[in-house]
């Protein structure tokens, strides 16, 4: 699944892929990769002066979503592929408040 933020254009600010893959010889597990686009994260931020700090902060935690994933997460267990659901909702809930905060669209695919 492929999680976006995207700016009043469409143009997306971000986007997170979850997914369960394997490696050849291994077992499965959950896997995430997290992408700000630059050009539309640069032009949201320079929009938005006064929430700049804030803006910064958040999409730089955003950006590092999948240390969070393994170390955090998965800290001190496997990580097994029936996390999956549960690593969606809480990345739901994390976009969707990042989006409300900042007025952005969020988007599944």
């Amino acid at each position: 699944m492929i999680l976006f933020l995207r700016d009043q254009n469409n143009d997306t600010i971000l986007d997170v892929e979850c997914y369960v893959t394997s490696e050849e010889g291994s077992s499965k597990y959950v896997e995430l990769h997290s992408a700000v686009c630059i050009a539309p994260y640069s032009k949201f931020l320079l929009a938005n002066p006064d929430k700049q700090d804030a803006i910064i902060s958040h999409f730089d935690e955003l950006s590092e979503l999948r240390g969070w994933l393994w170390e955090s997460f998965f800290m001190g267990g496997t990580n097994d592929p029936e996390k999956y659901d549960e690593v969606i909702k809480i990345l739901r809930a994390v976009l969707k408040g990042v989006a409300e905060e900042y007025e952005l669209g969020y988007v599944e695919d």
